[in-house]
C-alpha cells in the first residue's frame, strides 16, 4: 500500500513538472545546434564516394531547412495565438467589463437628477449592453477564435512533432483516419458532459474532486492527443494508454485543468484555454509518460466509450448500413 501511494503522488507530480515545462522550451526551439558540414572529406576519396557525401549533405541542409522552418513556425503561431487569443478577445472582454460599463454609468449619473433615478435606469441599460455586445462582439470572436485556434494548433504540434520526433505515422486508411478523429470528438464531448454532470452531484467536495479528476484526464488527453495521432495510434489506443497511466495524466491535466474550470464566463475560460494550450502542446510532445507501476488503472472513459459504441452500431442498423464496427473501447495492457 504504501509503494502504491509513492508510485501515484511520483507520477502525479512528474506530470505535473512536465505539464510546464513547455513554458521553458517554447524558447529552446531556437537554440538547436547547427548541422555540420559533411561536404569536405580527404582527397583520396572516389568520385562515388564523393558524389554519395554531396547528396548527405544535401539532404541534412534540407533538413536542417525544415527543422529551421518548423521552429519560426511553433514559434511564430504561438505568437498568433497570444494577439489573437489575449488581446482581441481577452483585453476587449475586460476593456468592456471594467472600462467601458463603469465609464457608462458614471456619464448617466450625470444627466440623471437622483442617485436613486441613476440606479433604476442602469438597472435596464446594463443587461442590454451587456447582452448586445456578447451577441455582436465576444460570440463572434468566439466561433471565429475557435475555429482558427483548432488549425493553428494542430500546425503548432505538427512543426513541433516534426523538429523533434521526425515526420509524422498517421494511421494508414484514409476512411479509418476520419472515423478515429469524429469518434474521438463525439467520445469527448460526451466525457465532458460526464464531468458536468459529476459537478452537479449534491455530495459537498466528493462532486467536486471527481469531476476535477475527469477534467484533468481530459485535458491530458486534449494536449498527447496531437502527439499520438502524429504516431499512428489509434482512439482505443490513445485511451487505454491515458486509463493506465491515469497518475501521470492527471498530474499533467491539472494546471490547465484548474485555470479553466472556476472563471465563471465560459467566453473567458475558453479564452485562458486558447491562450495557454499551445505550451501545453509542446509540453505534451516533449514528456516522457511515467508508467503506473502499481497496474490499477482508472477506466473513466468506459461509459462514454460503451455509450457511443452503442449509438454508431444503432445508427448504422437503423439505415442499414454494412460497416464493421470500430475498434474503440480501450483494451488492457
Amino acid at each position: 500500500m504504501n509503494q502504491l501511494f509513492k508510485s501515484t503522488v511520483y507520477g502525479i507530480l512528474r506530470g505535473l513538472r512536465d505539464s510546464v515545462a513547455g513554458f521553458g522550451l517554447i524558447f529552446t526551439y531556437d537554440t538547436q545546434e547547427p548541422p555540420k558540414d559533411v561536404s569536405s572529406k580527404p582527397p583520396q576519396e572516389t568520385s562515388l564516394a564523393r558524389r554519395r557525401a554531396v547528396q548527405q549533405a544535401e539532404k541534412k541542409q534540407k533538413q536542417a531547412e525544415q527543422k529551421q522552418e518548423d521552429e519560426n513556425n511553433v514559434l511564430y503561431r504561438i505568437m498568433q495565438c497570444s494577439i489573437l487569443n489575449g488581446i482581441v478577445f481577452g483585453l476587449s472582454m475586460l476593456f468592456f467589463e471594467y472600462v467601458l460599463l463603469p465609464s457608462l454609468s458614471v456619464v448617466m449619473g450625470y444627466f440623471l437628477a437622483s442617485a436613486e433615478g441613476d440606479s433604476r435606469v442602469w438597472m435596464y441599460v446594463q443587461p442590454v449592453l451587456s447582452a448586445l455586445f456578447n451577441m455582436f462582439w465576444v460570440m463572434p470572436i468566439f466561433i471565429l477564435s475557435r475555429i482558427i485556434n483548432t488549425i493553428w494548433f494542430q500546425d503548432i504540434a505538427d512543426s513541433a512533432y516534426r523538429q523533434r520526433q521526425g515526420q509524422p505515422q498517421l494511421i494508414s486508411s484514409l476512411s479509418k483516419m476520419v472515423a478515429d478523429i469524429f469518434i474521438s470528438i463525439f467520445i469527448q464531448f460526451l466525457f465532458l458532459m460526464q464531468a458536468s454532470l459529476l459537478r452537479m452531484l449534491p455530495l459537498v467536495g466528493v462532486s467536486i474532486v471527481l469531476s476535477g479528476l475527469h477534467m484533468c484526464m481530459l485535458h491530458a488527453l486534449y494536449a498527447f492527443e496531437y502527439r499520438w495521432f502524429n504516431m499512428g495510434w489509434e482512439l482505443y489506443k490513445r485511451l487505454s494508454y491515458i486509463e493506465a497511466n491515469w497518475p501521470y495524466f492527471i498530474g499533467f491535466g491539472f494546471p490547465l485543468a484548474a485555470i479553466t474550470m472556476y472563471p465563471s464566463s465560459v467566453y473567458l475560460s475558453g479564452c485562458l484555454f486558447s491562450l495557454l494550450f499551445p505550451v501545453f502542446i509542446i509540453s505534451a510532445n516533449e514528456a516522457e509518460p511515467v508508467p503506473n507501476t502499481s497496474g490499477y488503472s482508472m477506466p473513466l472513459f468506459s461509459l462514454v466509450v460503451g455509450m457511443s459504441n452503442y449509438l454508431i452500431h444503432t445508427l448504422v442498423a437503423r439505415h442499414n448500413i454494412p460497416a464493421t464496427p470500430c475498434k474503440t473501447h480501450p483494451t488492457r495492457r
